[in-house]
């Protein structure tokens, strides 16, 4: 019998064109990636939980220790398709962001789940181009025994402050304090909240910090009183907090050296969930308005993003309450990421998490919810606004406190050069 070879190897080959397809076709496609940039580390867990859903969207994290001064991405780096962190907001940077108004008309997500007033901090002339994710808030903490003084049962104006903590005053014989109720000079942090509480209003204009002269000379007028009618001086506050260097704030609370102690909630609430402390707080006002502390963390897609669609179902995903429940159910049970509080550091941006799912795993909120009518807004500030603050603001607050008569300080305005000059230069 002749065998006809060249057949055989023309129906081969047939067979095999034909069957090629159909492995292709079979074939499963690899995830699109999914690349989120953001400071916060307690997304990789979100990220984690999220993947686990979502096979055929695959998020990952790039790590950036401030985002925003990383806006427009390096010509090689990988281009995100979410970003998260501070200081987002900003004239110089709302051009790097898409529009998330498709969100609520496609109803993705639902604008009423949200704070309103921290909604509005993600919007440019009415469009919405930031999500808020998280905030924190201004606290005064004091121990469970010194409660007879404290009569206002969520909030302390700092008035109110100063009147409470000279009754605690306390000197021994030879005149020096051996308790004193409150040291406004002892935290920076605290000092620069009074100037915002009195209205110095510090915000970005363009390039420019702007804020009202007027109401700053106002603030460190009223502190000088505090700390001089109240306290002696200066001098003596900073002899006394010298005393207690090395001692925490909560622990001088709790062993009656002071009675108030300044912080804010993400600290507050990070300490009484890993100690059993016999602590109290109220949130500061200036008696209308809690200020947000000033790195509220906000998310928003990247206006050149690679991977829209995932995109938008990672925010979608995000914002249910019920994923928000899961994040924080998986985080205190597995013992994650615990030196973080809330959702992403702080209190959710979605009503119903921070009311009702997050007091489940921190219990003392539970007792003082942050009243929604009286949140205020984050300030417009420069993506180097921790810089900015620490190296010109709280330097010159704390030089115009100590000021002299016959002594001239460098003002903001001049601070600000040498600033520019350590960072620029």
């Amino acid at each position: 019998m002749k065998i006809n070879f060249k057949s055989i190897t023309v129906k081969i080959l047939a067979a095999c064109l034909l069957t090629i397809p159909l492995f292709t076709s079979c074939k499963e496609e690899e995830p699109k990636r999914l690349v989120i940039w953001t400071s916060c580390s307690e997304f990789a867990q979100y990220i984690e939980l999220f993947n686990s859903t979502h096979p055929d969207c695959q998020a990952v994290l790039v790590y950036k220790s401030n985002p925003a001064l990383k806006l427009p991405p390096a010509n090689d780096e990988v281009i995100p398709d979410i970003i998260v962190g501070p200081w987002l907001k900003s004239d110089k940077l709302n051009t790097n962001f898409k529009s998330l108004q498709y969100l609520f008309e496609r109803q993705n997500v639902s604008s009423s789940i949200f704070y309103p007033q921290l909604l509005e901090n993600g919007k440019n002339k009415k469009t919405t181009y930031l999500l808020p994710v998280s905030f924190n808030l201004p606290t005064i903490i004091f121990s469970d025994a010194n409660k007879q003084y404290v009569t206002d049962n969520y909030t302390l104006s700092p008035q109110q402050i100063r009147e409470i903590a000279s009754t605690y005053n306390e000197k021994n014989r030879s005149g020096a304090f051996k308790k004193m109720g409150f040291t406004p000079t002892s935290n920076d942090a605290f000092l620069y909240l009074l100037t915002k509480l009195y209205g110095a209003n510090f915000h970005q204009e363009k390039n420019s910090v702007i804020y009202d002269k007027s109401k700053l000379d106002f603030a460190i007028t009223s502190l000088k009183d505090w700390i001089t009618t109240e306290n002696g001086s200066v001098q003596t506050e900073t002899d006394f907090a010298y005393k207690y260097l090395f001692m925490p704030d909560y622990r001088q609370v709790t062993s009656d050296r002071t009675l108030f102690s300044y912080t804010t909630s993400d600290k507050l609430f990070k300490i009484l969930h890993e100690q059993d402390l016999n602590i109290d707080y109220r949130w500061i006002t200036d008696g209308n308005t809690i200020p947000l502390e000033d790195d509220m963390i906000m998310m928003g897609i990247y206006k050149k993003c690679q991977n829209q669609p995932s995109a938008s179902e990672f925010i979608t995903w995000f914002y249910r309450p019920e994923n928000q429940d899961a994040i924080l159910d998986k985080k205190i049970k597995l013992h994650l990421n615990t030196e973080s509080f809330g959702i992403a550091g702080g209190f959710s941006s979605v009503k119903e998490v921070t009311e009702k799912i997050i007091p489940i795993y921190y219990p003392q909120v539970l007792s003082n919810l942050p009243p929604e009518q009286m949140l205020g807004n984050a300030p417009q500030v420069p993506a180097r606004w921790e810089s900015y603050k620490t190296i010109v603001i709280e330097p010159y607050i704390r030089a115009a406190l100590t000021q002299k008569e016959d002594e001239t300080i460098p003002s903001i305005e001049e601070l600000e050069k040498e600033w520019l000059k350590k960072v620029f230069d």
